[in-house]
């Protein structure tokens, strides 16, 4: 794995945590706008913290593409708050593959309920293949209790066929053991 594509598992994954759309006391449940809001919040830090730019909404419509000084793709990123299982109504991962040699990675970030998590990691792989380009998918998982409740954010690694999944942390700030925000009650 190359290193900005750790350097940006990594920023992602800690502001994960910064500016949470949510607490505990106040507001426990999130619009979709405010999702889309605070993931484009972590990707947009990330890559000005990696000293590259963000443009959102670019091009053939990609959700965000990181570039370089040079105006060179670094990633392309896109979300999607439907489950990734669902083939019909999930097309990010097929733009994302189909732009794939113009960048040096490509972001999926994305949500599955537990109960189909197997049926969901499936679906992003059998639809990367054996690229030899990367994918870090960020899958968001959650239990439905008439709304989704997030309990877990993993990061996996899908390359040449292959899927590693790198990093697993609490969803919810306030189960974050030892950080701040945990919840003491």
């Amino acid at each position: 794995m190359k290193r900005i594509t750790r350097d940006f598992i990594t920023l992602f994954n800690v502001l994960w945590y910064r500016d949470f759309p949510l607490t505990k006391e106040h507001k426990e449940i999130a619009s979709r706008a405010e999702w889309t809001t605070h993931i484009g919040f972590c990707a947009r830090t990330a890559s000005d913290l990696l000293g590259y730019f963000m443009y959102f909404e670019h091009g053939n419509r990609t959700d965000a593409v990181m570039k370089d000084n040079a105006e060179n793709v670094v990633a392309n990123l896109e979300w999607e708050w439907y489950e990734p299982r669902k083939i019909e109504k999930v097309n990010e991962v097929r733009q994302l593959y189909e732009a794939k040699e113009k960048c040096q990675f490509s972001v999926f970030v994305t949500y599955s309920d537990n109960n189909f998590y197997d049926d969901n990691l499936n679906a992003v792989k059998s639809q990367w293949g054996d690229s030899a380009e990367p994918i870090v998918l960020f899958l968001v998982r959650f239990n439905r209790k008439g709304k989704r409740v997030f309990d877990t954010i993993e990061t996996h690694h899908i390359q040449n066929g292959r899927s590693k999944k790198i990093r697993s942390q609490p969803a919810l700030p306030w189960h974050a053991e030892g950080k701040r925000w945990e919840d003491w009650s």
